[in-house]
């Protein structure tokens, strides 16, 4: 068994506002990654994530024009974190106007790339598309261009694949608010984002705690706060502090209020905002959530605030199912 890595997309010169899609290759896929290349319009100053990670509104992978994976940059970004343990090694991280930079991110099929068992089984030329949505304007990129390149696996055979959308949901009040999960397929996670975390003095946050509910009954997590689960992701990666932000202490007599011993201190990560609720902890299937037969299932979370957040299932789909 061999793997081929094809381009799809080779430097495609995005412009701001538009949709674009792309034929994906017709052999079991095991993952696509979709690198952006920026022009960078900031001097002096290291491009913000945040700015990056917005320059994709939507992406998604349509099969037969419904949805397999459809989120944002940023899920995507804090998905392959959380799911993948992956990080990328930026080019250019650091650099200055008019200077050439890139991110990458991997839209997966399988929670291990490369594997043969999960991933997305043969199509036929038109039947699997992936549509990428940009906002109408990019922060701080002069020009953005675009690659596609996939990993397929010709000889593989797949039990199944993984389904990963995007379910919004804005509480109209304080306290206790129910996101309904989808029903027929083991979740083996839920990549969650709230809206507002803890800053400064104020312990607000969208997400206060959680637990999960199947058939009316609590499965799993019978409550778990905010700031457990938001550590807890160290069990299954490194926090992705590579490109999470910092600052540097001045220094100068007229400033020693501000001092402390510190040359750089360290801030958020690249995803503050994002919680990992797993299932299938020892990744065997032992503790996935199966949610067939049931007459319901529910994320229920205390918000802390009015604010956004979205859930993110991942759904292992069976091939033929």
């Amino acid at each position: 068994m061999q793997f081929t890595h094809n381009v799809v997309v080779q430097n495609e010169a995005v412009t701001a506002g538009t949709v674009v899609s792309y034929d994906l290759p017709v052999a079991p896929l095991s993952f696509i990654a979709l690198t952006l290349k920026m022009i960078q319009n900031l001097a002096n100053t290291q491009m913000l994530i945040a700015n990056i990670m917005a320059a994709i509104s939507k992406v998604e992978v349509l099969y037969k024009g419904q949805a397999v994976i459809s989120m944002n940059g940023l899920d995507l970004g804090a998905l392959d974190a959380h799911l993948l343990g992956f990080v990328p090694w930026r080019v250019n991280a650091l650099g200055d106007d008019n200077e050439v930079a890139s991110y990458t991110w991997i839209i997966p099929f399988g929670r291990r790339p490369y594997f043969p068992g999960e991933a997305f089984p043969s199509t036929k030329r038109g039947e699997l598309v992936l549509q990428v949505t940009y906002p109408s304007s990019f922060t701080n990129m002069d020009a953005v261009y675009c690659q596609v390149e996939a990993v397929e696996i010709a000889e593989a055979a797949p039990s199944a694949f993984i389904k990963a959308t995007t379910l919004v949901g804005t509480p109209a009040a304080t306290g206790q608010f129910d996101v309904s999960l989808p029903i027929g397929n083991v979740i083996s996670d839920l990549i969650i984002w709230g809206t507002t975390i803890p800053s400064a003095g104020t312990a607000t946050r969208t997400i206060t705690d959680l637990q999960v509910r199947k058939s009316g009954v609590e499965t799993h997590y019978s409550k778990a706060n905010f700031e457990t689960l938001h550590a807890l992701a160290g069990l299954f990666q490194l926090c992705p502090v590579a490109y999470g932000s910092h600052i540097h202490q001045i220094d100068g007599a007229a400033y020693a209020q501000y001092m402390d011993s510190s040359p750089v201190k360290a801030s958020n990560h690249m995803f503050p905002n994002h919680l990992r609720v797993a299932f299938d902890v020892l990744g065997d299937g032992s503790y996935a959530l199966d949610t067939a037969g049931s007459s319901s299932l529910v994320v229920r979370v205390t918000a802390g605030d009015t604010n956004a957040l979205r859930v993110i299932p991942i759904e292992i789909v069976k091939v033929g199912s």
